[in-house]
This record gives structure tokens, C-alpha cells and sequence, in this order.
């Protein structure tokens, strides 16, 4: 089984300014130390991936978890983690409140999988120590610029 993290904003421009070098490093850290802890049922045993799916909405006021969807076809576990939106767009630096918000959110996920909340925590300290401040793990805005100069639009 590994832990894959993604994100999903259904409502338009509604998303949060958070490199995805900081999703990349919690999904491999969860890897690393939380993977092979997860106490599946045994019709869980059966999927390969256990997908962490970052969402929110300008109506997401408190973190919220939920799940499991299970897609027996490519053999995923599913789970949504929303976050508050506003708390985290309206910080001057969204990846503090994004990072405890996130791990608010595994700890009631990983609850139900028998992984306390000093591993999760631990865990936290370890990436928000890494993460925060570091230049390296920097939102940066991505600019699409387009060329139309070979179409003709007479």
C-alpha cells in the first residue's frame, strides 16, 4: 500500500497558494513512517493506494474528513480532507495554517486506523521544521503565457 496526496477545489478560485513540494514531502514522510502502521480491514488489504485528496470551499469553516470511497477499479482508498478556507487564504503565510489544519485532519482520518496522534503530531513538528520558512518549499504562481501570433483573427 502507499500513501499518494492530491487536491481537488471544486469551486472556482478557490484554492490555496501552497507549493506542491510540501504535499510531495507529507506524502513521502507518511511513506516512511506511517504506511506500514495502518491497521486496513481486510477488504482495504486488497488496494494498492491509500489517496489523501486536500479539498476546500469558501463554505469550509472547520476541518472536515471524509470517506473512505473505495474504487475497486484502480484499487484506491480514497479519503477527502477539507480544510477551512478562509483561516488559511487570509494567513500571511498559508503554509502554517495549512500544515496544522492538514494534520488536524489525519489525526481523525488515521484514528480510525489505529495510528495515535503522537505519531501524527511527531510527524507535523518534523515537516512544518522543514517546510516553513524554507525557500525551497515556496509557492510560485505559475505563468502560462500564450502565443496566438500564427493564428489569423481577421
Amino acid at each position: 500500500m502507499e500513501i499518494l496526496t492530491s487536491s481537488l477545489f471544486p469551486e472556482v478560485k478557490c484554492s490555496f497558494s501552497i507549493s506542491h513540494k510540501i504535499d510531495l514531502e507529507i506524502r513521502k514522510v507518511l511513506n516512511e513512517k506511517m504506511k506500514s502502521e495502518l491497521r486496513l480491514t481486510s477488504r482495504e488489504k486488497e488496494f494498492r493506494y491509500f489517496n489523501l485528496i486536500v479539498s476546500t470551499s469558501t463554505t469550509t469553516h472547520k476541518v472536515e474528513v471524509k470517506g473512505p470511497d473505495l474504487n475497486q477499479k484502480e484499487k484506491i482508498i480514497n479519503w477527502g480532507i477539507w480544510l477551512p478556507y478562509n483561516e488559511i487564504v487570509n494567513s500571511a503565510h498559508q503554509e502554517v495554517p495549512y500544515l496544522l489544519f492538514y494534520f488536524d485532519a489525519l489525526v481523525l482520518l488515521f484514528n480510525n486506523y489505529g495510528i495515535n496522534e503522537n505519531i501524527i503530531r511527531t510527524i507535523q513538528e518534523e515537516i512544518s521544521n522543514k517546510v516553513i520558512g524554507n525557500s525551497a518549499y515556496a509557492y510560485e504562481e505559475e505563468r502560462i503565457e500564450y502565443d496566438f501570433s500564427e493564428f489569423d483573427f481577421k
